[in-house]
């Protein structure tokens, strides 16, 4: 029927128009993430005076570079971050400092914020974007991305009560692992979130959680529908204070 072919070619017309704006959205998206913390996550001391971090502009023109604290639920966290708004030209660095400003934290276990920055491109009547510098060559006026895509950069952020001492990465072995319903439990007794990098259950890949597991808290993954042993092998990957990540092996019986 002329009216089925017709419908047809629309519709692979319009496939072929989403999945070429899907690869322009994602090329100018993976251009523009080319603003870089130093630093992988934060640890916020609960009674400290603040913390740094550097931020660093990989790209061939400036940015702005806005930062800002978020709680779970992305909300705006008691912390003020310094400069909050600024300038960083091509290939420069400049550091952040982040104080906290209020809020309630208990004082018997890690609490989770996110440490977010955007690296804002120019666009083509961008006065800060101008080129300050004296050439002898013709003024070719502000610079411009075009295709504007702003992609923000978050890292975690935990306070840590002073009592709370060591390295989250020395905790793996205090993790109690079983398997219940079908669901693989990991149970965290400490005042550490645990971060992991990546599991795998007898050779299958699991999603635990977010990633991390809260303090005193518990977590689960979902394991495939053809499990039927109540035992296996996990291997999974704690992240520690600085990034670092240790292999784990756990045989849960």
């Amino acid at each position: 029927m002329p009216g089925t072919v017709s419908g047809q070619k629309l519709s692979v017309k319009l496939i072929l128009i989403f999945c070429f704006l899907l690869f322009i959205t994602q090329a100018n998206a993976d251009s523009f993430s080319g603003v870089n913390l130093s630093a992988t996550r934060i640890i916020y001391p609960l009674n400290g005076k603040g913390v740094s971090v550097s931020v660093t502009n990989n790209q061939d023109y400036p940015v702005l570079v806005k930062s800002e604290v978020m709680n779970e639920s992305q909300e705006e966290a008691p912390f003020y971050v310094t400069p909050p708004l600024f300038r960083l030209d091509s290939r420069q660095r400049n550091a952040m400092s982040i104080i906290r400003t209020g809020g309630n934290y208990p004082s018997d276990r890690e609490s989770i914020n996110w440490f977010c920055v955007r690296g804002i491109p120019p666009e083509a009547d961008s006065v800060w974007a101008d080129n300050p510098e004296k050439s002898a060559e013709p003024r070719k006026g502000n610079v411009s991305v075009g295709f504007q895509v702003v992609v923000s950069s978050c890292i975690k952020m935990f306070v840590r009560p002073e009592g709370i001492k060591g390295n989250s990465a020395d905790m793996a072995d205090k993790i109690l692992w079983k398997i219940v319903g079908g669901n693989v439990i990991a149970s965290n007794p400490t005042p550490f979130y645990i971060n992991i990098a990546g599991a795998t259950f007898n050779g299958a890949e699991i999603n635990i959680g977010k990633g991390y597991i809260p303090p005193f808290s518990e977590e689960k993954a979902k394991l495939s529908s053809g499990f039927v042993s109540g035992k296996g092998t996990l291997k999974w990957k704690i992240i520690g204070d600085y990034g670092e990540r240790k292999e784990q092996t756990t045989l849960i019986n």
